[in-house]
């Protein structure tokens, strides 16, 4: 019988191959962890979601989940990862005098701008942010998008506007936000409350600091 050879190139492409195949593979399941675990937090709130429903819901078994991630708070990290750092870019709006340029409408559109693209695309994301039950992760943000509000809210007048009534301002307009991300579907719909309720509290900044002076 003639002795078959394979030759060493042949098994390392065999090898390489193989190789490939299974981290795309572990990869397909992992993006399927992550776009089923979203769900679950958007439907069910991150606090009631478990690692057996996720599994169910991505159809692995619990043991095979935890392979990937440790707990719920890790898989909910990598959810927010992304969204997060560009939910701070999107907050570099308009800072101290930069706003004396423009009038309050201008303002509410630029913010309208750079805050309703992440809104679109990270929606369910924004959700869980902003939720009453969010993890810690989404506390820490969520307080971090109010701060970084808080600034520009603060900006027209740092002399006469009061950080606590700043901060109310800020709590209401977090809660338009989440109304806005609940109950709105159509993108359209969206961007004009989205402007309507900047404009609103961006008014009650100027209104407030106008009373002050008198």
């Amino acid at each position: 019988m003639r002795e078959v050879v394979v030759s060493s190139k042949a098994t390392d492409r065999s090898l390489i191959k193989a190789g490939v195949f299974m981290q795309v593979q572990k990869d397909y399941i992992r993006t399927g962890i992550l776009e089923s675990a979203l769900e679950e937090f958007s439907a069910k709130g991150f606090r009631n979601a478990t690692m057996s429903s996720i599994a169910d819901s991505c159809n692995i078994s619990k043991s095979n989940l935890y392979r990937y991630f440790s707990s719920k708070e890790d898989i909910c990290h990598e959810i927010l990862a992304k969204p997060s750092w560009e939910i701070k870019n999107a907050l570099k709006i308009l800072t101290g005098t930069e706003l004396l340029m423009f009038s309050n409408d201008e303002i509410a559109q630029h913010m309208t701008e750079a805050l309703f693209p992440v809104m679109l695309k990270y929606r369910k994301e924004m959700m869980i942010i902003i939720s009453s039950d969010a993890p810690e992760e989404g506390v820490a943000l969520k307080q971090m998008v109010e701060k970084e509000l808080m600034k520009n809210f603060m900006a027209f007048d740092p002399q006469r506007t009061p950080e606590g009534f700043a901060a109310s301002l800020v709590k209401m307009l977090m809660a338009g936000i989440e109304n806005i991300l609940v109950n709105y579907i159509s993108e359209e719909n969206m961007k004009e409350q989205l402007n309507s309720l900047l404009r609103y509290h961006l008014r009650g900044v100027l209104a407030f600091s106008m009373l002050r002076k008198e």
